[in-house]
């Protein structure tokens, strides 16, 4: 095992506490009405561009920063495409 340096990754999947979703600006408001809370991005309209909520991202930086953990200088996201006959939009939001 000399030449071998085990390296261990984690995943965590936490709820930010926010007034707006991650990616458009709609509200977040537990026990609303079903598709009450939907914005024309939500509802994968053509053309329609996300709009990335800054301060979700900065609460998970600060988290992150207190864990010390190491922050990466630049994140990619990329829409997850499905082929399901229930899901019409193709994609998962």
């Amino acid at each position: 095992l000399a030449p071998w340096v085990p390296v261990v990754g984690l995943e965590i999947h936490a709820q930010i506490s926010s007034n707006s979703k991650l990616f458009s600006g709609s509200k977040v408001q537990f026990a609303a009405p079903p598709n009450s809370l939907v914005s024309f991005f939500d509802a994968s309209l053509p053309g329609t561009l996300p709009v990335l909520n800054k301060r979700c991202v900065e609460a998970a930086v600060m988290t992150g920063l207190a864990l010390n953990c190491t922050i990466n200088k630049k994140s990619l996201f990329d829409r997850k495409h499905y082929f399901y006959a229930d899901l019409p939009v193709s994609m998962q939001c």
